[in-house]
C-alpha cells in the first residue's frame, strides 16, 4: 500500500531554487544583524552628539557669563546688551536673559521683558544654583534647552545668566546620522545580495548538474559523467551518483548477459526436445519469429530448416490454410487446438501460449504430423 501510494505521488519542481532560498536567508540573517549593529551605533553616536552640543553651549553660556560679570563689575550695562544682542545672532539661540537674585529680568533679549519678575520653576532653578544648570524647557511652541551660568562680582553671585538653545542643530545631527546609517545599511544589504549570489550560484550550478543527471536517468539514459567538478558534499554526490550510474551499467551488462545465456540455454533445451520427437516442430517466439524448427516440418510445410531460424513465420511459410488455423489458435492462447490441413496433407496441432497475468504472447508450438 505504501508502495503504490509512493508510485502515485506526483513530482512536481520546488517553486523556489535552493539559490533563492540561501540568498533569502543570508539577506534576513544579515538584515536583523546590521538592523542591531546600527541600533547600537545610532545610539552611541546620538549619545555622543548630544553630550557634545550641551559642552559647546554650555562653554559658550559660560564664556559670555564671564564677559558679563566684568562688565557687571564696571557698570558698562552697553555692553552686557551687547554681548546679549551677539549671543541671540546664533542660530540656535532663542534668548537671553539676565536675572538677578530675585528673578527679576535685569537684561533680555526682547527689551519688553526688562523689569518683571519671573517666578516659573525654570527661573527659580536657574537662580538658585551656584553653578549654573541645564534644563528642558517650552518656549513659544517648542522644546527648548535651557542653560544658566552665575554672573559673579568679586567671587560673589549677583546675577544669572540664561540662554535657550533650539533642539534644531540635534535634530539635523540626528537625521544625518540615520540618512548615513541608512546609506550603510543598504550598500550592506546590495554586498550581501551579491555576495551571496556569488557564493551559492556554484551549488544551484552543481545542483542543476545533478538534476539533469537524474532527469536522463528517468528517461533510461545513463550518463557516463556528470560535467560538474566542483569540491564540497555536492562535488562528492555527484561522484557517488556516477559511481552508482556506472554499477547500474555493471548490472545492465550483466543482466543482458545472462539474458543471452537463458535465452541460448533455452533454444538448446528446446532444439535437444523436438530432436526426438518424430513429428514436423515448428517453435516460434512472441513475435512470431522461428526459435526451432526440424527437417520434418520443413518437408512437410515445404521449406528448408537452413537459415530460417530468426526470421517470421510468413517469410518460410506460405500455406495460407496454415496460416488461417495459426491466426484462429492465437484467439484461443493456452489452449491446444488441432485441425486437419488438406492442403499439406497433414494432420496440425498449435498451441499459443500467453501469460495468465499480463497477456503477453511467449511463444508458439507448431506440431505437424503427416496424415496416411
Amino acid at each position: 500500500m505504501a508502495g503504490e501510494k509512493l508510485k502515485d505521488r506526483r513530482i512536481s519542481p520546488p517553486k523556489i531554487g535552493l539559490v533563492t532560498i540561501l540568498m533569502l536567508r543570508s539577506v534576513i540573517f544579515f538584515t536583523a544583524i546590521f538592523s542591531v549593529i546600527g541600533i547600537f551605533i545610532y545610539n552611541y553616536q546620538k549619545s555622543f552628539l548630544i553630550e557634545n552640543i550641551h559642552e559647546k553651549n554650555h562653554l559658550l553660556v559660560e564664556t559670555y557669563a564671564e564677559f558679563i560679570s566684568d562688565a557687571k563689575e564696571n557698570f558698562e550695562d552697553l555692553v552686557i546688551v551687547d554681548y546679549l544682542s551677539r549671543l541671540k545672532r546664533f542660530p540656535t539661540v532663542r534668548y537671553a536673559i539676565v536675572l538677578d537674585n530675585q528673578a527679576r529680568v535685569l537684561f533680555h533679549t526682547d527689551m519688553r521683558e526688562v523689569g518683571k519678575t519671573y517666578d516659573d520653576e525654570a527661573s527659580l532653578k536657574a537662580i538658585a544654583s551656584k553653578e549654573g544648570v541645564l534644563q528642558e524647557i517650552f518656549f513659544e511652541g517648542q522644546n527648548l534647552l535651557d542653560y544658566s551660568a552665575p554672573i559673579e562680582v568679586e567671587h560673589k553671585k549677583v546675577a544669572t545668566l540664561r540662554v535657550g538653545f533650539s533642539k534644531a542643530n540635534i535634530s539635523a545631527g540626528l537625521d544625518e546620522i540615520r540618512e548615513n546609517l541608512m546609506v550603510v545599511f543598504i550598500v550592506g544589504i546590495v554586498i550581501v545580495l551579491v555576495g551571496s549570489f556569488i557564493l551559492n550560484s556554484g551549488i544551484g550550478v552543481g545542483i542543476s548538474k545533478i538534476k539533469q543527471a537524474i532527469n536522463d536517468v528517468a528517461r533510461g539514459e545513463l550518463p557516463d559523467e556528470i560535467d560538474y567538478k566542483g569540491a564540497g558534499e555536492i562535488g562528492y554526490l555527484a561522484r557517488i551518483l556516477e559511481r552508482l550510474f556506472g554499477k547500474v551499467r555493471e548490472m545492465q551488462a550483466q543482466g543482458e548477459k545472462e539474458k543471452i545465456q537463458i535465452k541460448k540455454s533455452s533454444e538448446f533445451f528446446i532444439q535437444n526436445i523436438c530432436e526426438i520427437l518424430s513429428d514436423g516442430v515448428i517453435v516460434l517466439d512472441g513475435e512470431n519469429k522461428i526459435v526451432y524448427t526440424n527437417e520434418i516440418a520443413g518437408k512437410i510445410a515445404g521449406f528448408s530448416p537452413l537459415g530460417c531460424i530468426g526470421k517470421h513465420m510468413l517469410e518460410i511459410i506460405r500455406n495460407a490454410e496454415l496460416m488461417e488455423f495459426l491466426n484462429y489458435a492465437s484467439q484461443k492462447p493456452n489452449v491446444l487446438n488441432e485441425k486437419e490441413i488438406f492442403s499439406l496433407n497433414c494432420f496440425a496441432s498449435i498451441k499459443v501460449v500467453k501469460d495468465i497475468d499480463t497477456g503477453v504472447q511467449l511463444g508458439t508450438i507448431i506440431s505437424l504430423k503427416k496424415t496416411e
